[in-house]
C-alpha cells in the first residue's frame, strides 16, 4: 500500500512537471498552443488544385481588371487612389555608424532606379502596387535575386488572380497557378498544377480578409454588380437612343398607302408594300444623317420630343452611377459629379477617403521595405531597420490645415514646457523618433546616477540614423537629416554631440560627391 502511493506520488509529479510547460506564471495554456480549429474553406472539399477555396468566386477578379480598363468611373476611381496615395517618400535608415548609414544610400541609389524595369523605378513600383490593392485588394510580388551580383535585380509583379493557398504546417502557404494546366515553369513542373512560391522573395499582403480566409477581399467587389448590370444597361440604352434619335427626336412618317393591282395576290401585293416600305426608310434615314430631308408630297411627318419625356432617366441614371461609387467606396464629387455636396460634407468625405489611402499605403510601405532589407542582406550590409514614410497627402485648403498644425504644435511644446510630458513625448507627437535637444524645452538634463545605463529622462541609444527624401525628378535618394544617438552617461553624451555636427559634414559631402 505504501510502495502504491510512493507510484502514484511519483505518476502525479510526473504528471505536473509536464503540465509546467503549459504554464507561464501560473496561467494553464492550452497542450497545442491553441484551443481552438483552424476553420479552412472548403477543407473537406477542396477544389481540383487542392488550394483552399476562397470566399468569392475568383473569376470576379478578371471582371474586375476589364473594369479597370473600360469603366470610365472605376478607372477614375483607381487613377485617384494612385494620385492621392503616391504622395513621395522618404527612407530611413538606422545603422550602427554613418559609415554604414553611406553603405546604405549608396545601396537603395543603385536598386531605385533597376528595381522595376517595366517603368520609372521604385517610383512606378510603388504606383502598381496601389493600382494592384485598389483592384484587386492585395500586393503580390517577388523579389528577383540575381545571385551572381549579390543583389535584388529587380521586383516581378504576380498577378493576384492566379494566386492559390493551401495549408501546410499550420499555416496558408502561397502557391501560383499559372496560366498553363500543368504548372510548367521553365522545365519545373508544380503539384497539382500549383508552383510553390518562396516566403522570403515571394510577398501577398491584402488589403482586407473574410475571417480566417488568406485571400484578399477586392475593395470594389460590392460595385462590380452595378458596373456590370444596370450601369452597362442604362449606358447601352442611351448610346442606341443617341444613335437611333439623335437630336431631333422622334418622327413618323405617315405614308399613302399603296393601292393593290388587279393581277396581284394578297401575297405579291404585301411583299411589294414591304419592299417599298423598307425602300422609303433607308432613304429618309441617310437624308436625317445629312441633315437633310428629302421627300415627294404623298409623306406626312409627325415630330415627337423624346428629351421632354426621358426626364426620369437623369434621376435613374444618377442613382445607378451613386450606387457603383458606394461599392467602389468613392464618392460622386471624385468622379467631377456635383449632386449638391457642400463644402463641409466634401471636406469630410475628403478625410475619409484620405484614411483609406493611408491604409493602402501601408501595404505598399511593407513590401518596399522588405525588398530593400534583402536587398541589404544580400550585399553584406548590417542595418538595424528600414522604415519607408510617405510624404503627407495633400491638404483641400493648405492654408486652414498650416493653421490646425500650428496651433497643434503649439499645443505640444507648452505641454513639454510645463512638464506635462516630456521632451522626447512631444517629439514623437511631432512624427520624430526623440527630441534632439531636451534642454532647449526641458532645461539641463538631470545627472545620470552610476550603473543608471542611461534610463534618465533624455537617455537615447547608440547609433546612426539617417533619412533620405526620394527625389522624383532625379529618381535617386537624397540625403535629409540625420541623428546621432549617444548614451547619456558621464561626459559620453557631451563628447557625442561636439562630433555630431562633423559627422553629419562629412556625411553630407559624401553624399553630395556621389550624387
Amino acid at each position: 500500500m505504501s510502495a502504491k502511493r510512493n507510484n502514484q506520488g511519483v505518476f502525479k509529479r510526473l504528471v505536473n512537471w509536464l503540465a509546467s510547460f503549459r504554464r507561464v506564471d501560473g496561467v494553464q495554456l492550452p497542450p497545442d498552443g491553441r484551443s481552438s480549429a483552424e476553420s479552412i474553406p472548403g477543407q473537406f472539399v477542396q477544389n481540383a488544385f487542392g488550394s483552399v477555396i476562397p470566399p468569392f468566386d475568383l473569376g470576379v477578379l478578371k471582371e474586375l481588371e476589364d473594369l479597370w480598363k473600360t469603366n470610365p468611373d472605376f478607372s477614375q476611381h483607381v487613377k485617384n487612389i494612385k494620385s492621392l496615395a503616391n504622395t513621395g517618400h522618404t527612407i530611413a535608415v538606422d545603422a550602427a555608424s554613418d559609415t554604414i548609414a553611406e553603405a546604405a544610400l549608396t545601396r537603395i541609389n543603385e536598386a531605385a532606379s533597376r528595381i522595376y524595369p517595366n517603368g520609372a523605378g521604385v517610383d512606378a513600383l510603388i504606383n502598381q502596387y496601389l493600382d494592384q490593392v485598389s483592384v484587386y485588394g492585395a500586393v503580390s510580388s517577388e523579389d528577383v535575386v540575381n545571385f551572381a551580383g549579390r543583389r535584388v535585380e529587380q521586383v516581378a509583379l504576380v498577378p493576384v488572380r492566379q494566386i492559390r493557398f493551401r495549408y501546410v504546417n499550420g499555416r496558408y502557404a502561397p502557391y501560383q497557378q499559372p496560366l498553363n494546366l500543368i504548372g510548367f515553369k521553365q522545365g519545373n513542373p508544380g503539384a497539382l498544377g500549383l508552383i510553390e512560391l518562396n516566403p522570403e522573395t515571394y510577398k501577398y499582403f491584402p488589403l482586407q480578409t473574410v475571417e480566417n480566409s488568406p485571400y484578399a477581399l477586392p475593395p470594389a467587389l460590392a460595385a462590380v454588380a452595378v458596373m456590370n448590370g444596370p450601369q452597362k444597361d442604362a449606358f447601352s440604352n442611351i448610346g442606341w437612343l443617341l444613335n437611333k434619335l439623335g437630336l431631333v427626336g422622334l418622327v413618323i412618317a405617315k405614308l399613302t398607302k399603296m393601292k393593290q393591282k388587279p393581277s396581284e395576290t394578297q401575297e405579291e401585293f404585301e411583299a411589294r408594300a414591304g419592299k417599298w416600305l423598307k425602300a422609303v426608310t433607308e432613304k429618309l434615314d441617310g437624308n436625317f444623317r445629312n441633315g437633310l430631308l428629302v421627300s415627294y408630297d404623298d409623306i406626312k411627318f409627325d415630330h415627337q420630343n423624346v428629351a421632354s419625356d426621358a426626364r426620369g432617366a437623369t434621376s435613374i441614371v444618377q442613382l445607378v452611377e451613386e450606387l457603383a461609387f458606394s461599392g467602389m467606396g468613392s464618392m460622386p464629387f471624385m468622379h467631377g459629379r456635383n449632386y449638391t455636396t457642400t463644402e463641409t460634407f466634401a471636406d469630410v468625405i475628403f478625410n475619409v477617403i484620405i484614411a483609406q489611402m493611408e491604409n493602402i499605403q501601408r501595404l505598399a510601405k511593407r513590401r518596399m521595405e522588405a525588398t530593400y532589407r534583402l536587398d541589404m542582406l544580400l550585399g553584406g550590409i548590417q542595418v538595424d531597420a528600414i522604415t519607408l514614410s510617405f510624404n503627407e497627402p495633400k491638404t483641400r485648403d493648405n492654408y486652414r490645415m498650416a493653421q490646425a498644425e500650428q496651433i497643434r504644435q503649439t499645443m505640444i511644446y507648452e505641454r513639454a514646457k510645463l512638464g506635462t510630458i516630456s521632451a522626447d513625448d512631444a517629439a514623437q507627437e511631432l512624427g520624430y523618433e526623440a527630441a534632439f535637444d531636451p534642454e532647449l524645452i526641458s532645461g539641463p538634463l538631470p545627472a545620470v546616477a552610476a550603473g543608471d545605463g542611461g534610463a534618465n529622462f533624455g537617455a537615447k541609444r547608440s547609433g546612426f540614423s539617417a533619412t533620405f527624401r526620394f527625389d522624383r525628378a532625379a529618381q535617386r535618394y537624397r540625403f535629409v537629416s540625420s541623428r546621432i544617438e549617444v548614451a547619456s552617461g558621464s561626459g559620453e553624451a557631451e563628447e557625442g554631440i561636439s562630433n555630431f555636427g562633423l559627422r553629419i559634414a562629412n556625411f553630407k559631402k559624401k553624399e553630395a560627391l556621389a550624387a
